[in-house]
């Protein structure tokens, strides 16, 4: 294993690391139902509020987590 994979298994891995602590800071969605969800100011404004701005980075940090786990599966097989 060169350094290019240690660099990439490292970062995998703080990158995952912090997937799981935004996953964790998010609220529970069960309390929300269909009917009052979203039609309060909370669920028209939900992409305002920190449990919006989470879930966005929750998705971004996971796209990203894909990548270096593919990055680093294919480093280390060659």
């Amino acid at each position: 294993m060169g350094w290019i994979d240690y660099v990439l298994s490292i970062v995998t891995v703080l990158v995952g690391i912090i997937v799981t602590i935004v996953v964790m800071m998010q609220n529970s969605k069960s309390g929300q139902s269909a009917i009052t969800g979203n039609n309060t100011f909370y669920g028209s404004n939900k992409g305002k509020t920190l449990d919006g701005v989470l879930s966005k980075w929750t998705v971004a940090l996971s796209l990203i987590f894909i990548v270096l786990c593919v990055a680093t599966t294919i480093s280390i097989m060659h």
